[in-house]
This record gives C-alpha cells, structure tokens and sequence, in this order.
C-alpha cells in the first residue's frame, strides 16, 4: 500500500507480501475496447505491457466511507483550497 512519507514529500510502498505470484494459475479477463472494468484495491492485478500504438487508458476512483477515519499518513491528501467533501 501506498503511505505518505514522513516528510510530506511523496509516497512510499509498504509491502505486505512479496512471495512471487504463481502465474501459471492467472486467468485472463479480456475486455472489449471502451468496456469499463472495476477491481476492489486489495484484488491482485497485473496487465502485460501494452504492444499496440494506442494508448490504454486507467483511471482511478478512491471511495471512502463518510464516517471513517481518513489519517494524515494516506497518499492520497487534498489541498485546504480542494478538500475532500461528501456529495
């Protein structure tokens, strides 16, 4: 997981298990162009480098829980001038 450096200035990755994966076992999910896939953050994932001309396009949606306990050492902060807020 990501966390925030002690100094404020980055991110650092907090390994919870480097045991290799077994790859024989993966199962491809193939999906055609414009599908949206969604995977839960603690779901191992992995994608092979992309071999085409066109780009692949990510994009990420972090969801908290309006009651929980959101702490400063998360990566993911806002600035005071965009904070996060409910919808």
């Amino acid at each position: 997981r990501f966390f925030r450096s002690e100094n404020g200035e980055g991110t650092e990755m907090e390994v919870f298990n480097d045991s290799p994966w077994e790859t024989s076992k993966l199962v491809p999910l193939e999906a055609k162009a414009g599908t949206m896939v969604v995977l839960h953050g603690l779901l191992p994932h992995m994608s092979y480098a992309n071999r085409s001309a066109n780009t692949r396009h990510a994009y990420t949606m972090h969801l908290i829980e309006g009651t929980a306990d959101y702490p400063e050492w998360n990566w993911l902060q806002r600035s005071p001038e965009m904070p996060l807020r409910g919808f």
